[in-house]
């Protein structure tokens, strides 16, 4: 397949991924009203928390279909095997993390989550469900890096704008027409799993083998365990710090105040989008370049051109349009106001999260796994300890400020490429005297 194809299939797929929670939300908020909404956030947030546990393998299991796939025969067979192990692995996981949720389900909606006037029945059923929404969603992770490894992309996407519309576009009209938390999550269970058995067929069509024809073979798994142990504790660390925010709101404020925090931290961090697309195309042109240091250095300043170019392009947007547009979006002057300047510092820390991001290419393509599980590794440390202590000092705002610390952070240890980029010109500049 074509890489402009590709490029283009994955723009859309992600767009319609990041746009079509963000456009169905004020419809949700309106239908299901504030408390029960702040249970969407919190189930939501359950998702991305378990995913985190797919964080390494996912990465590792790309590169693996994509060193095994080709179009022989045995190319399919070998990617084959490993898609036969690791889908067993994914859907007994699932179901077994989704089996224990369910029985943890009395003690986190009475003990973790402060529902605010809400029966207890109502948090043990947001529980129940986000807990089956992942036992059906979580193995399609496994379908998904095939497809990615194997170049199928298009039909991949296809089926990310398919099923985005109809959860979210489905889920609004089933919200109005039955105003229920569990309208809302039977839809959002069927969508799922209905999701996870398309690219599970696409998989499998992609292969054109099936599965009878196969057998388990543990020597086809271990080599992705190996790579997996590298990367996972770095690539979960991060991903737990940036929802480490939601985690401790999650505990320590009402699920009202909870929810409209959400509101902020879903457009915030769906910002980032714009960013991503950048990184990975220059990614394997900083891989190729790595061995040559003013090249990387000139490709650095290049990223650090067109981020400061977005980031300033979207500030610019926001400071001039960004009530207005929060008005045209939530219908809501009450909700507006709440959200409006938690938004404002969540975005200033998704900037210096997008910063970071240059030097988080340079250690990707140096191979220093350790600096990133480093920087990581002090993030988590930094917000695990400093967001508790802000929200209880300054409430919800105070986990938006722990946001920006921690990215702040981050972003200033990422600024090593910069002094290599001084210390490089030197030697240039005394050869040339």
């Amino acid at each position: 397949m074509p890489l402009k194809k590709n490029i283009l299939a994955n723009y859309l797929g992600t767009g319609a991924v990041v746009l079509a929670p963000i456009l169905a939300l004020p419809w949700y908020l309106s239908a299901l009203g504030a408390r029960q909404f702040g249970l969407i956030g919190f189930i939501v947030l359950f998702q991305a928390v378990l995913g985190l546990l797919d964080a390494g393998l996912g990465q590792a299991l790309v590169r693996e279909f994509a060193v095994r796939f080709d179009a022989t025969e045995v190319g399919r067979r070998n990617a084959a095997s490993l898609l036969f192990g690791f889908e067993r692995i994914y859907w007994v996981f699932a179901v077994g993390v989704a089996a224990l949720a369910m029985l943890l389900a009395g003690p986190v909606a009475t003990q973790w989550l402060n529902l605010n006037g809400l029966p207890e029945s109502v948090g043990r059923e947001a529980v129940l469900g986000a807990a089956l929404i992942f036992a059906f969603q979580f193995p399609g992770s496994v379908y998904r890096s095939l497809l990615i490894g194997a170049q199928a992309q298009v039909p991949l996407n296809a089926t990310l704008v398919t099923c985005a519309l109809l959860r979210h576009g489905g889920g609004v009209a089933v919200v109005i027409a039955w105003p229920t938390l569990t309208a809302y999550l039977v839809w959002h269970v069927a969508i799922a799993l209905l999701e996870t058995l398309i690219r599970a067929r696409l998989a499998w069509g992609t292969l054109q083998t099936r599965r009878r024809h196969l057998a388990w073979d543990a020597d086809a798994l271990r080599p992705v365990w190996r790579l997996f142990a590298g990367m996972s504790g770095a690539t979960l660390l991060g991903a737990l710090t940036v929802q480490m925010d939601r985690i401790v709101l999650s505990r320590m404020v009402d699920i009202e105040q909870f929810g409209y925090y959400s509101i902020a931290a879903t457009v915030a961090v769906g910002s980032l989008q714009l960013i991503h697309p950048l990184t990975q195309a220059m990614l394997p042109r900083a891989i190729q370049l790595r061995a040559d240091p003013p090249a990387l250095r000139r490709l650095n300043f290049r990223l650090l051109g067109l981020i400061a170019a977005v980031v300033a392009s979207c500030a610019l947007v926001f400071m001039m349009l960004g009530e207005w547009l929060l008005g045209v979006w939530l219908k809501s002057p009450s909700a507006v106001s709440i959200v409006y300047p938690l938004l404002s510092v969540l975005l200033a820390g998704t900037a210096l999260n997008a910063f970071y991001n240059v030097g988080y290419m340079n250690w990707l393509a140096s191979r220093k796994i350790s600096r990133v599980f480093q920087v990581n590794a002090l993030s988590f440390a930094l917000s695990a300890t400093l967001i508790p202590f802000l929200v209880l000092s300054y409430g919800t705002p105070g986990a938006a400020f722990g946001w920006l610390a921690i990215n702040l952070t981050g972003c200033l240890l990422s600024l090593e490429w910069l002094r290599r980029a001084g210390g490089m010109r030197h030697p240039t500049s005394e050869s040339s005297s």
